[in-house]
């Protein structure tokens, strides 16, 4: 996610604060999609560095607790290795990473543990 994508959702989010119960919903649903994006994204990349490759995307849903949100990311490896992020964020992305708790495996088995994606 580059700079101007990030500065567009901030300058939303700030538009629709201030439309009442509707707007928070609509503030909480955009959240959770930037946390999403930058988790996928930042996500394979750390699998990536620690030698696993994926093949496409990773499939990530997020849930809110309380001022965080829950990870959890899917996908396969290159090799077909079923691959995991979980985690939970404790911030929203700030440019393109996370901050918060976070394990990647590849066949169950544990390739890193971080707090941030993307760092």
């Amino acid at each position: 996610m580059n700079r101007l994508a990030l500065f567009a959702g901030v300058v939303s989010v700030a538009m629709l604060a201030g439309c009442g119960s509707g707007g928070v919903e609509q503030v909480q649903k955009m959240e959770e999609t930037l946390v999403r994006t930058a988790a996928s994204t930042q996500g394979q990349a750390e699998l990536a560095n620690v030698g696993v490759e994926v093949s496409g995307p990773l499939s990530c849903q997020t849930t809110p607790s309380g001022d965080q949100f829950d990870i959890s990311c899917t996908g396969t490896a290159l090799d077909g290795r079923a691959v995991t992020v979980s985690g939970t964020a404790t911030s929203l992305p700030g440019g393109t990473s996370v901050q918060g708790n976070f394990v990647g495996t590849a066949a169950g088995d544990r390739v890193f543990a971080i707090d941030c994606l993307g760092c």
